[in-house]
């Protein structure tokens, strides 16, 4: 899904947002840009992973990874390693190299080395940030121009872009959905809405290192664990998400806004298979609503849309009613 800052906050009235909840965040550097303006952030993952990912990159004020750590746990590795001891040894050519492999069973191992929860995180980042290198030119048909060590190398150097202290708390959270507290004091209610997974794990970027973080090799289970956490809040073509328990989520915020991209279907399919039913369930709160919707490609049926809804100036008895 194309996660658009920007066009979310210009899409809401100028000076009346402050504050963001996202049940479901998207990946961790695309809410930066919220936390660059001065919002406070509460942001949830129920997927350990990508929760992980939001404490290092979002949450974080300002700590690197260390130089300490960088040449005790950034080694090169002279000779291959055992790969019958390497529990990612069924991804190899599917999609990473043997000695890329050897790495990824390196760097997740030295990790667990490192005392501190924040530079353990921040290390497994950057591991995150060097798949997402090499699953890039995988599926190109290009091998990498940088050693693995350099590239790690080169993906801490960039944490000292994405690592700042923000002017609000950014609050990363990693509970299950129904978990979450119901008395959101945030302004803005946000939700990336997922829809079902297509194609094949082993290109998955959010699969693998899903598995990666994991320590084991299946990648099947590490897709049925992310669909099992998000249950309830996946968009389906056969079966709507679980509106009520959604609904719940949205506390005092003064809006609602949902947003995702489509293809292959015209945006009339999108507005009533996906807009409306949202807009039914949560007119009785949030009775304002408009939808947008912006083409992402000229050449095919590709389009991002954006859903804001308003609460109603009083809705006190409604909320009351729809608890219960």
């Amino acid at each position: 899904m194309r996660f658009q800052p920007s066009w979310i906050l210009e899409s809401l009235p100028a000076g009346e947002v402050d504050s963001l909840f996202l049940p479901l965040a998207p990946r961790a550097p695309s809410l930066l840009w919220f936390k660059r303006r001065g919002l406070r952030i509460y942001a949830n993952d129920p997927v350990e992973s990508r929760a992980m990912l939001l404490r290092a990159l979002v949450q974080n004020q300002g700590e690197l990874f260390s130089e300490e750590n960088r040449r005790k746990f950034n080694q090169v590795i002279r000779k291959p390693l055992d790969l019958a001891m390497n529990p990612f040894r069924t991804w190899e050519d599917r999609p990473f190299s043997r000695v890329q492999l050897d790495y990824l069973f390196y760097w997740r191992e030295a990790a667990l080395e490192i005392p501190q929860a924040s530079q353990r995180e921040l290390f497994w980042a950057a591991a995150w940030q060097v798949m997402a290198y090499w699953l890039g030119l995988a599926r190109q048909g290009q091998a990498p121009s940088l050693a693995p060590e350099a590239a790690m190398a080169l993906m801490l150097d960039r944490q000292k872009d994405l690592v700042f202290a923000g002017q609000e708390p950014v609050y990363a959270l990693n509970l299950p959905l129904a978990e979450l507290g119901e008395e959101v004091e945030a302004g803005v209610f946000l939700l990336p809405l997922p829809f079902p997974e297509k194609g094949r794990p082993e290109t998955d970027l959010e699969v693998l290192f899903h598995a990666w973080f994991r320590g084991a090799g299946d990648l099947l289970a590490a897709r049925t664990e992310i669909d099992q956490a998000r249950r309830g809040w996946i968009q389906r073509w056969d079966a709507p998400p679980a509106f009520p328990d959604i609904l719940r989520k949205a506390g005092h915020a003064r809006f609602a806004v949902v947003t995702w991209s489509g293809s292959d279907l015209p945006p009339r399919f999108h507005e009533e298979t996906v807009a409306d039913p949202f807009r039914r369930a949560f007119a009785g709160f949030f009775p304002v609503s408009t939808v947008r919707c912006k083409a992402a490609s000229r050449h095919e049926d590709d389009y991002d849309f954006l859903l804001v809804m308003k609460r109603a100036a009083t809705s006190g008895g409604a909320q009351a009613s729809a608890s219960g």
